[in-house]
């Protein structure tokens, strides 16, 4: 006679090591299958004797636990012997003493705990749970399955593997990948994971970038500018703010992520944080104490008005530190302000795919140069100019800024430089004595290695003389003209191609060791020009201007010129060239062409202009 077989069968084997899942702690518990039942033997003494010599045989630590009870019905000599105690008495202890000790409760992750469908009843699923052993020590991974024990209980059958060197990798790779390899705060990385996991309106984003950290590290080292940045971090965190995070999210820019905080609190932690950079800080390093300036750009973003994903918040971050930048206080994103950057991203859909789009809507101006002496145009500057074809004509500080940011400022320029030397050549302007023709180059475009090449290759093309062409640079916060390749700026020297420096006298470029500057021609802002007939002060610094730019050999260009009492003031200063709406607005290739007589023949202007006597000083 044959043993009945039950009516779902099941077969013991060596468990298997489950793979370390990515999210520590977590069970999972798929839907409930069928309750397996340990095979009937000859007596419920020997289907337990059978199940007990199967897990003795095993390096993993197995038990068996009561669903009801947390009784533990059996236990593997691997598991106890780790414990230091007898397998008698680890079998009818509460599976949570061992962990949580006699008087303990139910552990956090217990399956029992669980219940996917809310009826509370036992769910046979296996799961996966990963916690730390305080007892033994150890990060395990345990991984169960439900089972009808030998008298008919529901139980679980359980291995527990060591994973504490799998743990502390995993923290390792996730230290490095997540956290500031010098800092040791959470990095741009973490702040896309962390912010991924917010809901819409949960939260506040405070980001501030040191304005001028570049030049700080320069004068002080690297070293003490590194314990600056900590003591920032730590006055940071003196505040008494609740669930909060510091992050790096790049060399120069750091956020405050805020859980659970209202535009309020978080603009009036953004205004403090502002005010702080008014004073200097005192930093401390090797018993020295050092006192550092620096301005901050800051912002802050409502959570509430919801993104559509990381990247578009980080980007909107970076915008809205640039308006922060240019206003010199904290720029609040809002409704007004989302609004505003919509359209401008709108805008630069559109800007790329117009210089994309063979230059579509973008066209090439040019406005005279006049040379006093001659009465005569002398020379033309090429501008550029868009009619956008959702929004109309943009001016040029709009929509140049917006291509340097897209990185489409490179193709924009040279389309530009070829198109004002493809017209002055068919124009014939080339064979005027003294022409010239002035182009603005980018900074990208100055730092180009194919930028000899490009122009070269224009030149060529078109039949253009290298000696007719200057190319006009401008100097920045960032970069000045001594930071161009000095290989660059030699040979164009050397192709005959002279080199402008624009707005000089203002803001970044400066008279020191002009005399040295590798450039033919100065241009002046219009700033000095617009009250010179009335302002001493504006008069004297002109004077001042000419005269350097003389005794280095080179030549001025006044820009702005709109009067005849300016023209007048500057012809006193013996001023090379003069430019500006007086003599002529940009003109338009086919009003060029009309107007090329103005290159030979004297403008009647300047007999206006000479009426009264010139007071040369």
């Amino acid at each position: 006679m044959t043993d009945s077989k039950p009516t779902t069968p099941t077969t013991l084997t060596t468990p298997t090591t489950p793979t370390i899942p990515t999210t520590p702690i977590i069970p999972t518990i798929p839907a409930k299958p069928a309750i397996p039942a340990l095979p009937a033997k000859h007596s419920t003494h020997d289907s337990a004797d059978a199940l007990r010599i199967f897990v003795d045989s095993t390096a993993v630590y197995t038990y068996v636990v009561d669903n009801e009870t947390d009784e533990i019905l059996m236990v593997n000599n691997h598991y106890a012997e780790n414990y230091g105690i007898s397998v008698s008495k680890m079998e009818g202890r509460k599976c949570w003493s061992l962990v949580n000790g006699e008087d303990g409760e139910r552990c956090e992750s217990c399956p029992r705990d669980f219940d996917p469908d809310g009826a509370g009843a036992f769910d046979p699923g296996p799961f996966t749970v990963e916690s730390y052993n305080p007892t033994l020590g150890i990060w395990g991974k345990w991984t169960g399955q439900g089972v009808t024990w030998v008298d008919g209980r529901p139980a679980y059958i359980v291995t527990v593997v060591d994973i504490s060197e799998e743990k502390l990798l995993r923290e390792e790779l996730s230290r490095l990948a997540y956290y500031d390899k010098r800092m040791g705060i959470p990095n741009r990385a973490k702040l896309e994971k962390d912010l991924a996991k917010r809901p819409a309106g949960n939260y506040c984003l405070i980001a501030f970038d040191y304005i001028s950290l570049r030049y700080i590290n320069d004068a002080y080292g690297r070293s003490l500018v590194n314990v600056f940045l900590d003591t920032v971090i730590d006055w940071i965190r003196s505040f008494d703010l609740q669930q909060y995070d510091v992050y790096r999210v790049d060399s120069d820019e750091f956020c405050i992520l805020l859980d659970n905080a209202d535009m309020l609190s978080a603009s009036g932690l953004a205004d403090r944080l502002n005010e702080r950079f008014h004073e200097p800080w005192e930093v401390q390093m090797d018993g020295e104490t050092t006192s550092i300036s620096c301005r901050v750009a800051v912002c802050v973003i409502d959570g509430r008005l919801g993104f559509n994903n990381t990247e578009d918040l980080l980007a909107i971050v970076v915008r809205t530190l640039e308006i922060a930048k240019e206003t010199g206080v904290v720029s609040i994103y809002d409704k007004n302000l989302d609004a505003m950057l919509k359209r401008d991203l709108a805008l630069e859909i559109s800007l790329k795919s117009c210089v994309h789009e063979n230059m579509a809507g973008f066209d090439v101006y040019f406005q005279p140069i006049v040379d006093p002496q001659r009465e005569k145009w002398i020379g033309i500057e090429a501008l550029c100019r868009w009619d956008s074809p959702e929004f109309g004509r943009i001016p040029p500080l709009v929509f140049i800024h917006m291509a340097e940011r897209l990185g489409v400022i490179n193709k924009l320029g040279y389309w530009v430089l070829d198109t004002a030397i493809k017209t002055c050549s068919r124009l014939g302007l080339h064979k005027i004595d003294g022409f010239f023709l002035d182009v603005n180059l980018s900074p990208s475009q100055m730092s180009d290695e194919a930028l000899i090449n490009r122009v070269l290759l224009s030149l060529q093309k078109h039949g253009f003389p290298p000696r007719c062409l200057s190319l006009e640079v401008t100097e920045s916060q960032d970069l000045k003209l001594a930071d161009y390749s000095h290989t660059t700026i030699e040979r164009l020297k050397s192709l005959e191609i002279m080199v402008a420096l624009d707005d000089f006298g203002t803001g970044y470029s400066n008279f020191n060791n002009l005399r040295n500057l590798p450039v033919r021609i100065l241009k002046t802002e219009k700033q000095f020009i617009d009250n010179i007939v009335t302002d001493d002060y504006q008069k004297f610094l002109m004077k001042v201007l000419v005269d350097l730019a003389h005794a280095a050999d080179m030549r001025l260009i006044a820009e702005g010129v709109e009067t005849p009492d300016q023209a007048r003031e500057l012809l006193k200063h013996k001023t090379d060239y003069l430019q500006g709406y007086l003599f002529s607005k940009p003109l338009t290739i086919a009003e060029l062409k009309n107007h090329t007589q103005k290159f030979q023949t004297p403008d009647p202007l300047f007999a206006q202009i000479k009426s009264a006597p010139l007071e040369l000083e």
